[in-house]
């Protein structure tokens, strides 16, 4: 995904911003704001692209946690959808909330 191209039709009002049930559910669970996600969405790092899907970090505003937001948009459509966002459990993440942790094989 171009991230820089979705960010600036979005700044243009060209594509309209759009959460999914389940991205609200988890910002909330989270403790994240809607300020948290925009900033990630608009200022954020790529740590995974998967073509019509980016993963994003950003850190919140308040108490620097790290924040990951899921980002779909599809060429040529009018919304990019969030499809989730969370705090990235540090089990799961390098310390640097980059990349995923490798699991033990058993």
């Amino acid at each position: 995904m171009d991230i820089g191209k979705v960010r600036r039709l979005l700044s243009r009002r060209k594509a309209v911003l759009r959460f999914t049930d389940h991205a609200i559910i988890e910002a909330r669970k989270d403790g994240l704001t809607a300020e948290d996600l925009e900033e990630t969405i608009l200022k954020g790092e790529v740590i995974e692209d998967y073509g019509v899907r980016v993963l994003l970090l950003g850190f919140t505003k308040d108490d620097g946690l790290p924040c990951h937001v899921m980002l779909e948009y599809m060429l040529g459509a009018e919304e990019t959808v969030v499809v989730t966002a969370y705090v990235p459990d540090k089990k799961e993440w390098e310390i640097n909330w980059k990349k995923r942790r490798r699991r033990k094989r058993r």
